[in-house]
C-alpha cells in the first residue's frame, strides 16, 4: 500500500481521515519479520516486557526549555515470532517535544532496546551480539531527530545516559525510578505522568489549539508523525 502523500492528506476530510491512512499504510510493518506467524508471549517474557517498557519510559528527558512534552510517550513491544528465542526481546518508546504548533518545532526522541541496526547519528549504549542470551537488556539505542538544530542538541544534551547505561546487563527493576519528563508547556501547571498504558489523549495546549486553528494542518503533522514513527520501527 502507498503511503499518503501532502496532496492526499490535503484533500481528506478530516484529519482523523488522514492520520488512519498513514497509520493503515504502515502498521503491517511491525509484523513484517514474522514469515511463519507470530506467538504468544510467556509469562515471563510479558512480564519482561513490561519492566522493559516501564524502564524505557521512564528514562526519556525532561523537556528543556522552551520545549514541551506533547503526550505520554508511546511504548511498542515488538511481537514475538514463532521462531524468536524464548527471552528475546526488543522494545522502543518514543516521544515528541515542541517548542510551538508547527511541524519544524518538534523534535522526536526514540530510545531503543536490543536493537541491532542503530543509524549513523545514533546513540548506542552497551553491544547487541550475534546470539544475544534471552531476558537481558543488551544494548540501548538513542535517536532524536528533528529540523531546529538549536532543539535537537539541547535534547541530545538533556538524555540521562548514566540512567541508561543501569538497563544494561542488569536485571530490570519491578518498578523503575521516577521520570524526569512531566506533561507541562512552559509556564503551566505540571501533569505528572500516569503509571498505567500510555495515553494518546494528552496533548500540549498550544499543539491542541493549532489544531483547532488550522485542522488542515495539524492533518499533514498528525501523519507525518505516524508515518515517521512507524516507518522507524525496529529499523524495518
Amino acid at each position: 500500500m502507498n503511503l499518503p502523500n501532502r496532496a492526499e492528506c490535503e484533500g481528506s476530510r478530516t484529519l482523523s481521515h488522514c492520520v488512519a491512512i498513514a497509520l493503515i499504510a504502515i502498521a503491517p510493518s511491525a509484523r513484517a519479520d514474522c514469515v511463519d506467524g507470530s506467538r504468544a508471549r510467556t509469562p515471563q517474557e510479558q512480564a519482561f516486557a513490561d519492566k522493559l517498557s516501564a524502564s524505557l519510559r521512564a528514562a526519556l528527558p525532561a523537556a528543556p526549555a522552551p520545549l514541551w512534552l506533547e503526550r505520554e510517550p508511546q511504548v511498542v513491544v515488538q511481537p514475538a515470532c514463532k521462531d524468536t528465542p524464548v527471552g528475546r526481546i526488543s522494545a522502543l518508546v518514543g516521544a515528541n517535544y515542541a517548542a510551538s504548533g508547527h511541524y519544524s518545532d518538534r523534535v522526536n526522541v526514540t530510545l531503543r532496546a536490543n536493537f541491532a541496526y542503530p543509524g549513523a547519528k545514533d546513540l548506542v549504549l552497551g553491544t547487541m551480539p550475534k546470539t544475544p542470551a534471552g531476558f537481558k537488556v543488551h544494548n540501548v539505542v538513542v535517536n532524536v531527530d528533528g529540523h531546529n538544530t538549536q532543539y535537537v542538541e539541547s535534547l541530545t544534551q538533556a538524555i540521562d545516559r548514566g540512567r541508561l547505561q543501569t538497563l544494561i546487563d542488569q536485571p530490570l527493576p519491578d518498578a523503575p525510578p521516577p521520570p524526569a519528563w512531566t506533561l507541562a508547556r512552559p509556564g503551566q501547571p505540571t501533569t505528572q505522568p500516569t503509571a498505567s498504558a500510555p495515553s494518546r489523549s494528552a496533548e500540549a495546549p498550544a499543539a491542541q489549539e493549532a489544531k483547532e486553528a488550522d485542522p488542515k494542518s495539524a492533518a499533514i503533522d498528525q501523519a507525518k508523525d505516524a508515518v515517521n514513527k512507524l516507518r522507524g520501527l525496529f529499523g524495518r
